[in-house]
């Protein structure tokens, strides 16, 4: 898996990999630019994104999940705000499906 320079205009930071059943997905805080957030990308390549907000301008930090993968965890640095997320439907980060926006892959 890479992060190719180009697809985020900031830089990939805080990295975490979730290893299931399904396949590997590589997550990422990105920490400037139009995508703050967290991202991810699967083993086939897509790219996509787990949240941005529009009310912090700071930078995702401190990316973690709980041992069952069920709790994600990170940071708005400046703010200074701490989230516990989970899924709607109670699956770990590695399951079958991510209800989630996908990014081109292509640069252009």
């Amino acid at each position: 898996m890479t992060t190719r320079s180009g697809l985020f205009d900031g830089a990939p930071d805080q990295v975490q990999r979730i290893v299931g059943s399904n396949q590997d997905i590589l997550y990422f805080t990105e920490e400037g630019g139009r995508n703050k957030g967290i991202h991810g990308r699967n083993g086939g390549g897509q790219f996509f994104t787990i949240l941005e907000s529009p009310v912090y301008n700071s930078e995702t930090t401190g990316l973690a999940f709980s041992p069952n993968g069920k709790f994600m965890y990170f940071a708005y640095q400046e703010e200074g705000v701490l989230f516990q997320l989970s899924r709607e439907d109670g699956l770990a980060f590695d399951g079958r499906t991510l209800n989630v926006k996908y990014h081109v892959t292509e640069v252009g």
